[in-house]
C-alpha cells in the first residue's frame, strides 16, 4: 500500500495564511487605495502518515519548503482584491522500499522537487465593522504548473476550486482581537478514471485566532487553531476493497482531515514593513502526514 504526502501546498497555505497578519488579513479591510505585498515561507516536516481507524505508517515522512508571494489591494472602500502563488519544494525522507506506489510516484526518489502549485485569487468585502467585523470571501484556485499528484510525496491534487467563506472579527480590551474564519471549497473531481471522478473532493477549512497587541500596536502576539476537512473520498482502512482504478490514484482522493494549533508573534518594524513568525503543531488527523509547520513572513505596504 502506498501513502500520500497530503495536499500540503493547499493545506499549509490555509492553515498559516499570511503569516505576518493572520488576524487582520481577512475580517478587516484596509483603507481605500492601500496595497500590501507579502512574502511567506513555511517549513513542514513529518515522519509518518496517520491513517484512519488507528492506522499508522512509520518511516514515510517528508520535508516541505513553501514560499508564497501575495498581493492585496483595496480599489474601493471595504473591498479587497488579492492574489497569491506558492512555490513548493518537496523531499521524501521515508523508506524507498516499504511503500512502493503502483501508480507512479516520481517525487519519491529522495531528491528535492520544486514546482509552482495553485494560483489563488479572490475578494472579500467588509459589510460590517461594529459590533463585529464581517467579511464574506469569494476566491478561486487554479493549478499553474503540472506537478505530481500520485505517490508518497505530492505537491497537491491539481484541481480547480471555488472557495466561499466568511471571516468575523471582534476587538476587545483596546488592543485585543478575536477572529473566526470558515471557508467551504467546491472542488473539481479527480477525473483520472471514471471511479475516481465519482468521489467527492469538496472541503471545509476553518481558523480561530485570538491575539493581543503591545507597544502601541507594534507587537502582535496570537494563538491559533486551524482545521481542514475533506467531505468524501477514500480511507486507508477500506482502500483494499476499492476498485484498482481508485487504488492506483488514491492520493488525490483521500478523505484527509487535519487539526493544527499554535501561535505566533509579529512586529511592525516601520509604518510600512512588518515581520512575523508562527508555529503550528499537528494535533490530529486522518489519511495525512503528521506535519507541523513553521512559518515566517514579511509584509510591505507601499501605499
Amino acid at each position: 500500500m502506498s501513502l500520500c504526502k497530503a495536499t500540503f501546498a493547499v493545506v499549509g497555505f490555509l492553515a498559516i495564511g499570511s503569516v505576518w497578519n493572520s488576524a487582520h488579513a481577512q475580517a478587516w479591510v484596509g483603507p481605500q487605495g492601500s496595497l500590501d505585498l507579502g512574502l511567506d515561507y513555511n517549513f513542514g516536516k513529518s515522519d509518518k502518515v496517520v491513517g484512519d481507524a488507528g492506522l499508522q505508517f512509520p518511516d514515510a515522512g517528508s520535508t516541505t519548503h513553501q514560499e508564497t508571494i501575495s498581493v492585496a489591494y483595496v480599489p474601493l472602500e471595504h473591498l479587497e482584491l488579492g492574489v497569491s502563488l506558492p512555490l513548493v519544494s518537496l523531499e521524501y525522507t521515508g523508506s524507498k522500499t516499504l511503500y512502493p506506489h503502483p501508480g507512479g510516484g516520481t517525487y519519491d526518489d529522495g531528491a528535492f522537487h520544486t514546482t509552482f502549485t495553485d494560483l489563488r485569487a479572490g475578494a472579500h468585502y467588509q459589510i460590517l465593522a461594529e459590533p463585529v467585523a464581517i467579511s464574506p470571501i469569494v476566491e478561486f484556485s487554479v493549478p499553474v504548473q503540472k506537478y505530481e499528484t500520485v505517490g508518497n510525496t505530492v505537491a497537491g491534487r491539481h484541481l480547480n476550486a471555488l472557495h466561499l467563506g466568511v471571516a468575523l472579527g471582534k476587538p476587545f480590551l483596546d488592543w485585543g482581537y478575536v477572529q473566526v474564519m470558515y471557508q467551504y471549497s467546491i472542488v473539481q473531481s479527480f477525473n483520472r478514471t471514471a471511479d475516481t471522478a465519482k468521489l467527492g473532493e469538496n472541503t471545509s477549512d476553518g481558523a480561530f485566532v485570538v491575539g493581543y497587541k503591545l507597544l502601541d500596536g507594534k507587537l502582535d502576539l496570537n494563538l491559533d487553531a486551524n482545521f481542514h476537512i475533506t467531505h468524501g473520498g477514500v480511507d486507508f482502512s477500506t482502500l483494499g476493497s476499492d476498485p484498482m482504478t481508485v487504488q492506483l490514484y488514491h492520493d488525490a482522493v483521500l478523505r484527509e482531515n487535519q487539526l493544527l494549533v499554535g501561535g505566533g508573534v509579529g512586529y511592525a518594524l516601520t509604518n510600512s514593513l512588518s515581520i512575523a513568525a508562527k508555529y503550528m503543531f499537528f494535533v490530529s488527523g486522518v489519511n495525512t502526514q503528521n506535519a507541523s509547520v513553521l512559518g515566517i513572513g514579511l509584509a510591505y505596504s507601499p501605499l
